[in-house]
């Protein structure tokens, strides 16, 4: 529903006010990369653990909301009242509700557009053996000059996934720049994360993926635009190091849109 000052209300799906205010750090572009085990739980994006169910809501706000310039904000909550109480060691966790707020602030500095976004998520889940719940927040910022345009985000906090409990951080940092035709892009990541079985204290060794990427696209058509992209990753499970899933990839492809 949309209302007549310009704010809006989602009732069905409506996901996390916390993953909408995840800011778009520039990173490498193409499919270039090294598939991950399942066994490494290092978080691999701002919006991780920002889970919702499908009965809630999201509200936002209009733009430049409060009287304040370049500002907006989302509130939303979930509920699942239906789910059924699970126990013992190895039972599944299913998430309960979940609430988060989201706020994103965008202005201008000198020659400079900066856009700063922020983001808490709490979830509760119904495992009666899990030791913690969900509570993540992430923050992060970009700022364009000319055709240059920088950004780091970071994310931390505690989550529940895949029958397991984890704490841990995600941090990235990278850079776009366009000149013509070609757009140059480089990034990098790294993610850690103690993952434990439900009721058992974080004293493993850190799973973790680190990776750093470049990217050059070239607009050949309208259309039509062809990538040449090269990363490296690092990737380490219970703090050794993962041989079989870390080495460098190179992408060659191209986009065509019509």
């Amino acid at each position: 529903m949309t209302f007549t000052d310009g704010s809006s209300l989602q009732l069905i799906e409506a996901g996390s006010a916390s993953a909408a205010h995840d800011v778009t750090v520039p990173g490498a572009g193409g499919e270039q990369g090294i598939a991950n085990t399942s066994a490494n739980r290092a978080p691999g994006g701002l919006t991780t653990g920002a889970g919702s169910d499908a009965v809630g809501f999201d509200y936002a706000t209009v733009a430049d909301a409060f009287g304040i310039d370049g500002f907006s904000a989302n509130v939303s909550a979930s509920f699942n009242s239906d789910v059924g109480t699970t126990s013992g060691a190895a039972a599944t966790a299913t998430l309960e509700n979940s609430y988060a707020v989201g706020v994103t602030y965008k202005t201008t500095a000198g020659d400079s557009t900066v856009t700063i976004g922020a983001g808490y998520n709490a979830a509760d889940y119904n495992s009666v053996t899990a030791t913690k719940d969900g509570a993540v927040y992430h923050l992060g910022a970009t700022a364009v000059t000319g055709d240059l345009t920088v950004g780091v985000g970071y994310m931390s906090g505690d989550w529940i996934g895949e029958n397991k409990q984890m704490s841990g951080d995600y941090v990235s940092a990278g850079a776009k720049y366009v000149s013509g035709d070609m757009t140059f892009n480089v990034g990098m990541s790294a993610g850690e994360a103690k993952d434990e079985s439900f009721g058992v204290a974080a004293t493993s060794a850190d799973d973790s993926t680190d990776t750093v990427g470049a990217s050059v696209d070239y607009t050949v058509a309208s259309g039509v635009t062809a990538t040449v992209g090269y990363s490296q990753v690092t990737a380490k499970d219970e703090g050794t190091d993962d041989n079989t899933h870390s080495g460098a990839a190179w992408y060659v492809g191209a986009t065509v849109s019509f």
